[in-house]
């Protein structure tokens, strides 16, 4: 399927299960990513981005192949479960991103952003050329609505040259 779909449009393929992860509680399937890199190298194509759930928090991780492209690996998956997923720690203290991780095939896996601490939601916009994401914080219980949403992340991805558009991260 992947080697019909129109290549002027971007592909984003979404999974329950995140191929990577970083936090302290499921982490990333290894199922999930050998399916997918298959799946990529039979067709000949590789999507743009891969969207997730299951772990719930918020991450943004970016794969940096060999070739120089780079692609967005993002779990969304603190849309109202009461029990958020905390992101691992380091020598007992929090990651401060970007972090990077070794995905044993030789390219960096890097966490760019994440929240672990409240709910949130992700708003992609499309063009002919970006994909534009902000990834918005909403208040917890505890604390009072007026605050109101909150933006944590913001990026522009250049989908058809694969790479970040600089000063966005």
């Amino acid at each position: 399927e992947l080697r019909t779909l129109p290549k002027d449009i971007p592909l984003m393929v979404a999974l329950h299960h995140p191929v990577y992860s970083a936090d302290n509680h499921h982490s990333g399937s290894t199922y999930m990513k050998e399916v997918l890199e298959h799946a990529a190298e039979q067709a000949d194509r590789h999507p743009e981005m891969i969207l997730a759930g299951h772990v719930h928090d918020y991450q943004r991780l970016t794969k940096n192949a060999p070739d120089g492209s780079q692609i967005p690996y993002l779990v969304t998956g603190a849309g109202g479960y009461h029990n958020l997923h905390a992101i691992m720690k380091v020598d007992g203290e929090r990651m401060v991103p970007p972090v990077v991780f070794d995905d044993k095939q030789g390219s960096p896996v890097a966490l760019e952003r994440y929240s672990d601490d409240h709910h949130g939601f992700l708003r992609l916009e499309v063009t002919e050329s970006l994909i534009t994401g902000r990834y918005y914080q909403v208040p917890r219980p505890q604390e009072p609505w007026s605050k109101g949403n909150h933006l944590l992340d913001y990026f522009e991805f250049d989908w058809k040259n694969k790479k970040y558009v600089p000063n966005t991260l």
